[in-house]
């Protein structure tokens, strides 16, 4: 038999492929789809809003109409339970204008927090004697903020005594 020739010797050198055992493939792709999903959720869901105050103060007109020649100071009660604002000043305090509302005319302002309905109203004399006294529901619109977070309001009303 004849003898056939082969060549025994090292073939074509062969790139090595770099072998990452299984576990470490399996690590890759589960870390990765987390990522692109915490990222889809975050971009499509909005995400939760910080809101940048916790109150917000709201201003409440109040515009006399009638015989408003005896009125010198005007009381809002917020509330069933709250005291009437401002209280009445005596003595020595009557100048403080920190606890007053502006007047402008018979338009009063006031500046609530949180104000609920109804909102109660006296109008006083000089002497602190009461001339006329309402219960309004207002309806408050917000000015600014937003529907989440909420905002600073402003409401009118009106008032003839």
């Amino acid at each position: 038999m004849e003898k056939q020739q082969t060549d025994e010797g090292p073939g074509p050198a062969r790139r090595r492929r770099l072998r990452l055992p299984v576990w470490a493939g399996t690590a890759a792709v589960i870390v990765g789809a987390l990522v692109l999903v915490m990222v889809l959720v975050s971009r499509l869901s909005g995400g939760s809003r910080d809101c940048p105050a916790v109150g917000y103060s709201s201003v409440l007109e109040v515009v006399l109409t009638g015989d408003t020649a005896g009125v010198t100071h005007l009381q809002l009660r917020d509330g069933d339970d709250q005291a009437w604002q401002p209280p009445l000043l005596t003595g020595s305090d009557t100048s403080d204008p920190a606890l007053s509302p502006a007047r402008d005319g018979d338009t009063w302002t006031f500046t609530l927090f949180y104000p609920a309905n109804p909102i109660g109203l006296r109008a006083l004399d000089e002497a602190g004697n009461v001339l006329a006294q309402t219960e309004k529901s207002v309806d408050m619109v917000r000015v600014g903020g937003s529907e989440a977070c909420g905002g600073p309001m402003e409401g009118r009303i009106g008032w003839t005594l």
